[in-house]
């Protein structure tokens, strides 16, 4: 009897999973007039691999990160400038920001004449992803970024000067140009000690480390990350601020982000039989998808997965019905 083995959920947090991540290859299927379920199966799967989507937000965050980097790399006096990401849950922050890491990644990899992580160079990490643990303390900011590049951890009483002097040789070695911090709003939300202190090394970071910092969070007016003096030069440094999902809602007599949002679902998401068809950019879809994800583009692209895989299994069209015979969050239809 041959094993089986379960693919695994790929983790940005984890430098390991970044090549699946970056090069990850799926196959578009093609639709057939009899469908077997092992077909099924080969499409649901393919759907659920998509991407991100592009839209407004992923453009407008690319351009950013591009003029960040631009000014960090041609700066007179070493200044540093940074992205911030500001919108609600699912909203599609944290997939724009990865989707241009992953590209530049992949843009970088292709030009090695190795691979990433031959054992005899120093491996080559452009990008680094982590996120503000929930309970985060004076260095472990520092600490989750040190993690992540994946080496021995530094004496017990390393300092917050010890962390970045050795995070900035440490750079050049492995390539580094960007760094990730997701739920950035977190370091502010208790506005003590331990809080004003994590902002101060945010700061540090920014200021301390050669790569572009893009600061994801929600609500950072209420969460005062960006307050005070260290969250000031934070702020006042952001090449762009951007507030992801902040679309309109559909109208009648223009074509909005919705409707492209609609447009680009129904390009990239296949059904099996070829027959069906994929009806997302009916009026009706495009309001349902709007008002069923709370105004939310990210949460939007997981319901038309799910609802997709409704269609595949219940060999229907991917329109109206299949929406709301799947939901974009919970029950009560309100994305938390």
């Amino acid at each position: 009897m041959t094993a089986t083995t379960t693919p695994g959920r790929l983790m940005p947090q984890n430098i390991d999973d970044w090549a699946a991540l970056v090069t990850s290859d799926n196959p578009r299927p093609q639709p057939v007039e009899l469908v077997t379920d092992e077909l099924r199966h080969q499409v649901d799967a393919y759907n659920q691999r998509i991407g991100t989507i592009s839209t407004r937000d992923t453009r407008s965050v690319r351009e950013a990160i591009e003029r960040a980097h631009f000014e960090n790399d041609h700066s007179a006096y070493g200044s540093a400038t940074c992205v911030i990401l500001s919108g609600p849950p699912l909203s599609g922050k944290t997939h724009a920001a990865l989707t241009c890491a992953f590209s530049e990644t992949r843009d970088i990899w292709g030009r090695l004449d190795r691979a990433p992580d031959d054992p005899k160079f120093d491996r080559s990490i452009p990008w680094i992803y982590v996120e503000v643990p929930k309970q985060a303390r004076e260095l472990s900011l520092l600490k989750a970024i040190w993690t992540f590049v994946g080496l021995p951890s530094l004496p017990s009483q390393a300092t917050a000067s010890d962390y970045l002097q050795a995070l900035r040789k440490l750079a050049p070695a492995i390539g580094l140009r960007g760094i990730i911090i997701d739920d950035s709003h977190g370091i502010g939300q208790r506005q003590s000690e331990h809080s004003r202190l994590l902002a101060d090394i945010l700061k540090s970071i920014i200021t301390g480390l050669p790569a572009t910092i893009v600061l994801i969070g929600t609500g950072f007016d209420e969460s005062g990350v960006l307050r005070g003096l260290a969250g000031d030069q934070v702020r006042l440094r952001s090449a762009r601020w951007i507030d992801v999902g902040k679309w309109p809602p559909p109208a009648q007599d223009c074509v909005g982000e919705w409707e492209l949002l609609g447009r680009s679902l129904g390009e990239r998401l296949v059904l099996p039989r070829s027959t069906a068809a994929v009806r997302l950019t009916t009026r009706g879809a495009v309001r349902l998808l709007h008002e069923g994800s709370c105004g939310r583009p990210g949460l939007a692209v997981e319901w038309a997965k799910r609802a997709a895989s409704y269609a595949v299994w219940h060999d229907t069209d991917l329109d109206v019905a299949a929406l709301q015979g799947t939901h974009a969050g919970p029950p009560s239809g309100r994305a938390s």
